[in-house]
């Protein structure tokens, strides 16, 4: 075996492209990835840096490929000035263990050099600062349907975090609207952003959000968008729902319900054919809600952390 490891060179790109289409083809809530694809939703964001992205080349061509990143988190929540350290992706024919093992190791020891306490592989915990939109609605969690990547993060000691379920379902039809049992106003709008990194990891995207107002005050909010580079796999494009949340006092009165059959006769009308959700395995009161809307189980997710020892 000839395995080299460099760090990232667009003369490489068609090659990492390849080899994501051809590990992922199989998987329709994953889209394709373009060379301009890649650099314009990864490359040319600002948290960005090619010396933590490492190829493995085996005779000149693309084995496979890790991206590990310093990036702020992306969610409301997040403080925008601190950094966290992660590997976002890593792709690796499932029968070449070694590649992979090898990607993480390098992937590791650059962002060990850090200094940083807990190194984050398929993580969703501080957001998704690249990949959102393309990979399962959101970053790369790693999907149980890839147990050689959650073989090869273990492999370099990265650890359960925690596990989500992947939710799909199919718009056939426009569905009859949902109403909640008080009288609340739905109002759309494009999503305000929190801070820079929430707005620029959602770049090439229009996500939006839906607000109920219960004598108006906010008592919900649900967001979501279109995902159109699905389409090339499913054959339509998918509405993905990425968060929602009604306030305590307000809940079990149909608020969570109705507000996620706007989003979904909302996508419908512009021409999603196909609905997806990611939500902790734990909670089944949010997989009961979207259970009712016709979302069923798809895939389970798993997040790592790495605890750096000092």
């Amino acid at each position: 075996m000839s395995l080299r490891i460099v760090t990232y060179d667009r003369v490489h790109l068609e090659g990492m492209v390849a080899l994501y289409n051809a590990e992922t083809a199989f998987e329709p809530h994953i889209a394709p990835l373009t060379p301009g694809r890649f650099t314009e939703l990864v490359e040319a964001k600002s948290c960005f840096d090619p010396a933590g992205l490492f190829l493995a080349l085996d005779g000149g061509g693309v084995a496979g490929w890790v991206h590990a990143c310093i990036a702020a988190g992306t969610e409301p929540w997040h403080d925008p000035g601190k950094s966290v350290a992660s590997i976002r992706m890593l792709i690796y024919p499932r029968e070449r263990l070694e590649v992979g093992a090898a990607l993480v190791a390098e992937a590791t020891a650059w962002l060990r050099a850090t200094g940083k306490p807990e190194l984050e592989a398929a993580s969703a915990r501080s957001g998704y600062p690249f990949y959102r939109g393309l990979w399962m609605g959101g970053e790369p969690m790693g999907p149980a349907s890839m147990p050689h990547v959650q073989l090869a993060f273990e492999v370099g000691g990265y650890k359960t975090e925690q596990e989500s379920i992947f939710m799909v379902g199919e718009l056939g039809r426009q569905r009859a609207a949902t109403t909640a049992d008080v009288p609340i106003a739905l109002i759309d709008s494009p999503a305000q952003m929190a801070h820079e990194p929430m707005r620029e990891s959602w770049v090439g995207f229009e996500p939006m959000r839906v607000r109920a107002l219960l004598d108006g005050e906010e008592v919900g909010s649900l967001g979501w968008a279109v995902l159109p580079h699905v389409a090339e796999r499913l054959g339509a494009p998918c509405v993905s729902i990425w968060s929602l949340g009604v306030r305590e006092q307000h809940r079990r009165q149909g608020i969570g319900s109705a507000l996620v059959s706007h989003c979904l006769e909302r996508g419908y009308a512009l021409g999603a054919r196909f609905a997806s959700v990611g939500t902790q395995l734990w909670n089944a009161p949010a997989q009961g809600l979207y259970a009712k809307h016709g979302f069923r189980p798809y895939c389970i997710l798993v997040e790592r952390i790495l605890k750096v020892e000092r």
